[in-house]
């Protein structure tokens, strides 16, 4: 894990953290815990669904999923789970749809890009998270991994917690192996000076993940997972300040 976030917290500590902020979770408590709380304002998580509308991003080679329908489907059930635990989830799209954007016409992309960067910056989030699925050339790979903007420590530190997590509860048991968080040059990681993580969940190229990634109880797992990592990083940050 990166040296700043084990100078911050021990993995330990914020593990125990977790199991309070869990067991209230699961007796259907909303999470009253000052240590993630900004005076009476709920912490704020952009949650962006990657791709939409005409921009369907990557196909699954068997059942023809498209990515954009599954980053939804993970995405709301994250708002799910974070709203029930007392944060405010604020969406990049709610539908299958791409946005307009003032002084942009010939590039549906780009125009959609920047509105979602206006939606974070307009957020002043605590934490963003862009949900994707992943293709490569080699249908043997799969697993789920994190990008990070390399500039930005505290994106690092979110990014490293995540993969731990994503290794701990999913990698290792589906694919017998663990990732490393990576720095990539993405708009929406660099868009604001909020810490902002890229989870690609799986591989839509490999059969077995792509299996897992269309049925809805591992949504759920997915979803479930990447709410464990929002609280441990927040709660590692009021710990740092």
């Amino acid at each position: 894990m990166h040296k700043k976030f084990n100078k911050v917290l021990s993995f330990r500590a914020v593990c125990a953290a977790l199991a309070v902020v869990i067991a209230a979770f699961a007796m259907g408590a909303p999470l009253i815990a000052s240590a993630i709380k900004d005076g009476a304002r709920s912490p704020v998580v952009v949650i962006d669904p990657g791709h939409g509308g005409a921009d369907s991003g990557v196909i699954g080679v068997r059942t023809g999923a498209k990515e954009s329908d599954l980053n939804l489907k993970v995405a709301r059930l994250l708002g799910e789970y974070l709203q029930s635990g007392g944060f405010k989830a604020v969406f990049t799209r709610t539908n299958d749809s791409m946005h307009s954007y003032p002084g942009i016409k010939d590039n549906k992309k780009r125009a959609d890009m920047f509105y979602r960067g206006d939606v974070i910056n307009s957020a002043r989030p605590a934490a963003v998270i862009s949900v994707h699925m992943n293709f490569y050339s080699s249908a043997a790979r799969r697993g789920a991994q994190v990008f990070f903007d390399p500039t930005d420590p505290n994106s690092h530190d979110f990014a490293d917690l995540t993969q731990e997590i994503l290794n701990r509860d999913i990698n290792v048991e589906l694919g017998g192996r663990e990732y490393s968080a990576l720095g990539a040059e993405k708009y929406i990681l660099s868009c604001s000076h909020y810490p902002a993580i890229i989870a690609e969940c799986g591989f839509l190229s490999n059969p077995l993940d792509e299996a897992k990634l269309v049925d809805p109880a591992f949504q759920a797992r997915l979803a479930y997972t990447l709410f464990q990592a929002v609280v441990i990083f927040l709660t590692s940050q009021e710990h740092s300040a």
